[in-house]
């Protein structure tokens, strides 16, 4: 790992990409989203790069004293090598002292590897949202609710 970076919305254009490498066909998000999402005051990203390229990287939406993660991506080439984890708990000691309580976030009932992840680092099951997502072919996945306080989060 080079090194972790505050990403603006000049970046938005390796933030899609590597969105697109990270997620299925038709669900990654385009650079005008992320350029759109970065211009907000309440969003924030922040990525590690791996000598030049953005290797992983997450993009919250923080009103305090909740913060929504949107989305978390990471290269396939570098996957579980603990690069998501480091980015959540990076983000989260720097969101704590602004006031930070409880992450929220929700995803997708057929993305296990995600799940597991989220369990793995605190999170719990909150509630569904019953065919919230829409994949290609048109069938329709349930949203999974998941928080986690920030005060009961372990030192790692």
């Amino acid at each position: 790992m080079t090194g972790l970076v505050d990403l603006t919305a000049e970046r938005s254009d390796d933030l899609a990409r590597l969105h697109a490498q990270a997620f299925p066909s038709g669900e990654a998000w385009d650079a005008p989203a992320f350029k759109s999402l970065l211009t907000q005051v309440s969003t924030r990203a922040i990525g590690v790069l791996r000598e030049t390229q953005l290797a992983a990287f997450i993009l919250v939406q923080y009103i305090r004293p909740e913060a929504e993660i949107l989305t978390l991506a990471t290269s396939p080439t570098v996957q579980r090598r603990g690069l998501a984890q480091s980015l959540v708990q990076a983000l989260e000691t720097e969101l704590r002292s602004e006031g930070l309580e409880k992450w929220l976030l929700d995803v997708a009932a057929d993305n296990h590897r995600a799940i597991a992840f989220y369990q793995k680092i605190g999170f719990q099951e909150d509630g569904r949202r019953p065919g919230y997502y829409k994949r290609l072919e048109g069938t329709r996945v349930d949203a999974i609710l998941m928080s986690k306080h920030v005060s009961r989060q372990e030192t790692r």
